[in-house]
């Protein structure tokens, strides 16, 4: 009669089922990250090749916005507000550290969209970057791609500067001033542009590139952690069946525990018999 430390038993695979838990809430976490990966994919699939249109017939009002609509291309024509450039804090391309230049932008009706110009990388002085182009004076035509605004960051920031694209927080900043006709829509709060061509040229940061399309690898990290809480109970039915071999093996001398033949053990076998021979 065979038997196990069946409460040592019980112990571990409670753990077993603590740790399967975990490994069920990474795998879905993972499952969720690659789920919005896969949606912005298919937004810039839909979206980034289509001809470029009317601002105003992407985003006809400027309190709202549809995630469905980013990254179209729209054009819209004025100038520049003649305020300093906002950076947007903590912006690493490539494994370099930098900012987002904001700029708002004045359309001919008088109201205010925020355009973001490109990255610039810090200087020797990490907190400013090390250039600072300006756009050209004047009325022009712009084309940018839209993207949505996003959550305020209210952590603080030096002067001209913020730690998100937030375009109601980046207007009050700046005072930035809209015809009283417009009341809280003479600024596009819920969307901004990521600048694609201007008119009349003038230097700019490193402007943004289509996204990348793969979705990386979410998928297999989900199917590990589920492979390793598999292998958690696997684990202890191997341990429990090589007690039950034990004690079986401590009651009677005449059973002796079978060994699994390891890879390459039938070939060592063989060239001991040529040598013993």
């Amino acid at each position: 009669m065979t038997s196990i430390n069946l409460k040592r038993w019980i112990r571990w695979i409670a753990l077993a089922i603590v740790f399967s838990v975990a490994c069920g809430f990474l795998a879905n976490w993972q499952l969720n990250r690659r789920e919005q990966v896969v949606k912005v994919i298919q937004r810039v699939e839909r979206n980034y090749d289509h001809q470029r249109v009317r601002l105003s017939l992407m985003v006809p009002r400027p309190t709202e916005f549809k995630l469905s609509r980013e990254y179209r291309r729209v054009w819209v024509s004025g100038n520049y507000v003649s305020t300093p450039p906002i950076l947007i804090r903590n912006r690493p391309l490539d494994g370099v550290q930098g900012f987002e230049q904001l700029m708002a932008f004045r359309m001919d009706n008088g109201r205010v969209i925020y355009v973001d110009r490109g990255w610039l990388a810090t200087g020797d002085n990490p907190s400013v970057p090390a250039k600072m182009p300006m756009p050209a004076t004047g009325h022009m035509l712009l084309v940018g791609r839209l993207k949505q605004a996003e959550p305020l960051d209210a952590r603080s920031a030096p002067s001209n500067q913020a730690q998100s694209i937030t375009p109601s927080a980046l207007a009050d900043q700046a005072r930035i001033q809209t015809p009283a006709k417009y009341g809280n829509a003479g600024v596009y709060l819920a969307s901004y542009l990521l600048l694609e061509q201007e008119s009349v040229k003038a230097p700019t940061g490193t402007l943004t590139t289509k996204p990348s399309l793969d979705e990386g690898n979410h998928l297999s990290y989900a199917f590990q952690w589920v492979i390793f809480a598999i292998m958690a109970f696997a684990a202890i039915g191997w341990g429990i069946r090589q007690e039950k071999l034990q004690a079986r093996a401590a009651a009677d001398p005449t059973f002796v525990i079978k060994k699994r033949k390891r890879v390459g053990d039938a070939d060592k076998a063989a060239e001991d018999a040529l040598l013993g021979d």
